[in-house]
């Protein structure tokens, strides 16, 4: 038997090509592969079955006996792989696709195949294969590089002697406390800047640190003759940072490190790149952002690939690709659909496209036509994060399940990134949930949406406006103020049990309280003020109960 591979690419509902679809007047191209038990049933049976070499599809093939003869003779071992034509052939009521013709390598097709469209798919597949080695396996390969979290220890030897002096200096002017967060913040920063130096120096570019002159330069450093400014997000325990304080004025590139310890002033840090983030990328781009603007403080969905910014080749020029079943396929199975949706035409594009999106989601093709036009899809995490919230905000149900699939079919996201644009999806999936604290009859449908932005926070609060008192507003997404995590809407047993608040509350474990119910800062009863009252009396003065959040 010869089997379909057990590749982790593309889910069989993200691409939507109905099998007759394959087959339609012609015969297809496609990778298949042997099973371990594939030689002693074709020997008792003198035929097989096959299907599909790919995760999207899955379909019996009608081997014929011929040709399970060439595969005996030609591969006999299980798990190699084939290149096999295969065709639709009516029997009666019943569909078979029958394999015609079969070859060992995808050159052995290109040379061997009397048929042009079979040749042609060969060839088509072949130049992905080339362009994949190219150029979307290096980017691929420095993209995951920077994203993974690496643990530094800060009292070996990872700084250089700059650095250091510059890290010594700044301990100075804050007085060289023992510990603290002043501490944690200035050691968590320099690092943050020596990991970008660090970067730069691996990829031979050139590199100026400004800070060695100039403590209070504006600038951290100069990169391959561009000017940038580091940035640093610092969370610590249950504490996630999340937001960065500051926004570039509009000509500043910025890069953002995110920083991690389990405890304050630890000795060793988490440390990660999110990216670079420079506003006149963005101005070529006829697409507008409604939510998260360029002007205010950036999130992680802001940041985009360093690879792209200072290493890709200014040189876009490249050999166009005709799509085809057989192509479509083959670049699931090897998660390469982003460098197929470049290589391709502006047709093919929407073809693809709408192959990929399904009709709840169509309005992301043209977002998404745009930033490939551009060449710009490394944005592809900012627009996308802007959309969500606009669908949500205007009551628009989104197919969720298709977005996830698609986060990683435009563009190499990051860990972070995709579990920030999770978050969002979550505000969208609950809408229909969304009640009326104060008139449960009321749905999202009777209520409006508002939205604001606290400073320290990067994902937005949502707000039910109630439809009979508009000073009414049931919290249906917001943010941990105490430790950043995205809170969610299931119920009203997530809501606030005071008369006029209706803010969501969600359990925190507290080292010395234990289990304690918060909402948000301000919130009178289950805000900020309340919970340092509680712990300067080491006590928890309200029944305690389980709510449900987002994480």
């Amino acid at each position: 038997m010869i089997t379909r591979s057990q590749s982790p690419a593309l889910p069989p509902s993200s691409i939507n090509l109905p099998i007759e679809q394959l087959f339609e007047q012609q015969t297809n191209l496609f990778e298949i592969k042997l099973a371990s038990n594939f030689g002693l049933f074709a020997k008792d049976r003198g035929f097989g079955f096959a299907t599909f070499c790919s995760s999207t599809i899955s379909e019996d093939i009608f081997v014929p006996h011929r040709i399970t003869k060439n595969i005996l003779t030609n591969t006999p071992s299980f798990g190699t792989s084939l290149w096999a034509e295969v065709s639709c052939k009516k029997e009666g009521a019943k569909t078979k696709y029958r394999i015609e013709s079969l070859w060992n390598e995808l050159g052995d097709v290109i040379t061997n195949t009397p048929k042009k469209h079979i040749k042609q798919a060969a060839l088509s597949i072949k130049l992905l294969q080339e362009q994949k080695v190219i150029s979307f396996e290096p980017k691929q390969k420095a993209d995951i590089n920077v994203h993974n979290e690496q643990l530094i220890f800060t009292y070996d030897d990872f700084l250089s002697v700059a650095k250091e002096k510059q890290l010594q200096y700044r301990l100075k002017q804050i007085g060289n406390p023992d510990k603290g967060w002043d501490r944690h913040n200035t050691i968590a920063y320099t690092y943050a800047e020596y990991f970008v130096e660090r970067w730069a120096n691996q990829y031979k570019l050139p590199v100026l640190d400004y800070n060695e002159t100039n403590q209070f330069s504006p600038q951290d450093y100069n990169i391959n003759g561009i000017d940038i400014d580091v940035k640093s997000v610092i969370g610590v325990g249950r504490r996630k940072g999340t937001q960065y304080s500051s926004f570039t004025d509009g000509n500043e590139v910025l890069i953002g490190v995110y920083t991690h310890t389990d405890k304050l002033n630890e000795d060793m840090i988490e440390l990660s790149i999110d990216g670079v983030f420079d506003p006149k990328k963005y101005h070529p781009i006829d697409l507008q952002l409604n939510y998260l603007k360029l002007n205010t403080p950036p999130n992680v969905c802001y940041f985009s690939s360093l690879y792209d910014y200072f290493l890709s080749s200014k040189d876009n020029a490249h050999t166009q690709l005709t799509i085809n079943t057989a192509l479509i396929v083959y670049a699931a199975n090897i998660n390469v659909i982003p460098l197929l949706l470049k290589l391709c035409s502006k047709t093919d594009q929407e073809y693809l496209l709408k192959m990929l999106i399904t009709k709840q989601n169509s309005l992301l093709i043209p977002i998404i036509s745009e930033l490939i036009k551009k060449n710009s899809t490394a944005l592809f995490p900012h627009y996308l994060a802007d959309f969500i919230i606009q669908q949500t905000v205007q009551k628009q149900d989104l197919d969720t399940t298709n977005i996830k699939y698609l986060l990683e079919l435009i563009t190499i996201i990051s860990p972070r990134q995709k579990r920030f644009i999770l978050d969002l999806l979550k505000a969208n999936e609950t809408l229909q949930a969304v009640r009326c604290h104060w008139h449960p009859e009321e749905t999202i449908a009777d209520m409006g949406i508002d939205i604001y932005y606290a400073d320290t926070s990067s994902v937005p609060t949502l707000r039910a406006i109630c439809g009979c008192n508009p000073k009414f507003k049931t919290t249906f997404f917001t943010y941990s103020w105490k430790t950043n995590e995205t809170l969610c809407y299931s119920s009203d047993d997530d809501i606030c049990d005071l008369p006029n608040c209706g803010c969501l509350i969600h359990q925190y474990k507290d080292y010395h309280l234990g289990s304690v119910i918060l909402g948000k800062s301000s919130c009178t009863k289950y805000g900020k003020n309340s919970y340092e009252s509680w712990l300067a009396k080491r006590e928890y003065p309200y029944q305690k109960s389980f709510v449900t959040h987002a994480n």
